[in-house]
């Protein structure tokens, strides 16, 4: 099992490659897909979460938002010389067609179709798509409109579908933007990372730090981090401040907008909740231990998505803290996770598709115990600007 996750971390950073740029919309026109064969049109993301009665995410997003990601490779998909990874199936609530896509873009044209229920081989996993083959199409397929529960073909070199396993763990020494690609030329993302805050790091690609940044990649001049350590590819760290897993997200702060500075309040504050020590075999309940998320409880008003439609409510924001924690968990096979359920088929935004977990009611938790031999470290961290950063280390 050691063997498998230094080989996994080896395994799954080294094929995330980029250099195409794509548009991803999370609203009804742009998600839905319009030129199958029979012209049937997909159900929307928020369409499905609303049917479901699960908000897609506890913030209220920009219907005119796109994400920019970057991608390896010109010209047309191709699976040569790649291995496959997964198996899975096609999945809609609608039954529709879904199209194969020659890009990583909602408006590329399309390489064929495949039906929902029929099983796809997935051969690369991005952010916002993955690239699959069917019955010799080759081409790109939103992760939305994808099974999660997908089959690990060889489980002994490839990660379970979603996890994300990091490299090192670094601050800003002040506050530091993140670039759309490794370049002091290129665009820059929306957020700045505030002073002090910490971030989890995929790899470094020519003097940047390569992240997550929702549903794409981000990239932080180098100079601009310190105190790098490195994240330990098995249970063995190299010393006790050397962490075993470890995965940060991003947020928005200081806009203005109503409850945005409660929603950052109530991250930092699930953060002093989190950051504890998880004896063997004992299990972390996230809405009876960090929660309830009540004023009472140091929890402050923001906005909450409920079917489909904005409130502000006390505890907005911590789905954020609990989906960071769902990832950095996922790398750790020792820990088993008891419960834990997505925003609806829209997932949230701030991370890729698949990856976040919804609390906040008896449906929305996530639940899970340390079923390792030895206590586990959990230190979660946030200055309140831009970046939640959550660290799992060996022992007390």
């Amino acid at each position: 099992m050691k063997r498998f996750y230094a080989k996994l971390r080896s395994a799954f950073c080294s094929t995330l490659c980029l250099t195409l740029c794509l548009a991803l919309f999370l609203t009804s026109s742009a998600l839905a897909e319009a030129d199958t064969p029979d012209g049937v049109q997909e159900t929307s993301l928020l369409e499905e979460a609303i049917q479901e009665g699960v908000a897609e995410e506890d913030l209220p997003f920009d219907e005119n938002e796109t994400v920019i990601e970057e991608d390896a490779g010109n010209g047309p998909p191709s699976i040569a010389g790649l291995t496959p990874l997964y198996t899975t199936k096609i999945k809609t609530a609608s039954g529709s067609t879904i199209t194969i896509r020659y890009a990583q873009d909602t408006n590329s044209q399309a390489m064929g179709w495949v039906g929902n229920g029929k099983v796809v081989t997935i051969y690369k996993v991005y952010p916002s798509f993955v690239l699959v083959e069917y019955q010799g199409v080759v081409g790109y397929v939103m992760r939305p409109y994808i099974d999660e529960n997908c089959t690990v073909i060889n489980p002994a070199t490839t990660p379970p579908y979603g996890v994300m396993p990091m490299g090192f763990v670094a601050t800003a020494k002040g506050p530091a933007e993140v670039y759309k690609s490794p370049s002091a030329d290129a665009p820059i993302h929306e957020i700045v990372v505030g002073e002090g805050s910490k971030v989890s790091i995929i790899e470094f690609v020519n003097g940047y730090a390569k992240v997550y940044y929702w549903r794409s990649y981000g990239y932080i001049d180098a100079r601009m981090l310190t105190d790098l350590v490195v994240v330990s590819p098995t249970t063995q760290p190299m010393s006790e401040e050397t962490p075993i897993a470890a995965f940060n997200s991003f947020f928005a702060y200081n806009t203005g907008a109503v409850g945005n500075d409660g929603r950052c309040k109530n991250i930092v504050r699930s953060c002093e909740l989190m950051t504890r020590v998880l004896q063997p075999g004992e299990t972390l309940d996230f809405n009876a231990d960090i929660g309830p998320f009540s004023q009472k409880n140091g929890y402050f008003p923001a906005p909450v998505l409920v079917d489909g439609g904005t409130q502000i409510g006390s505890g907005g924001g911590t789905c954020q803290s609990s989906s960071t924690m769902y990832n950095t968990i996922r790398q750790l096979p020792g820990i088993t996770i008891l419960k834990r359920r997505p925003h609806g088929p829209g997932g949230a935004r701030y991370l890729p598709q698949h990856t976040d977990a919804a609390v906040g009611n008896s449906n929305l938790n996530l639940v899970f115990r340390n079923d390792y031999p030895f206590p586990l470290r959990i230190v979660a961290e946030s200055t309140g600007e831009g970046s939640v950063n959550i660290q799992i280390f060996k022992g007390v």
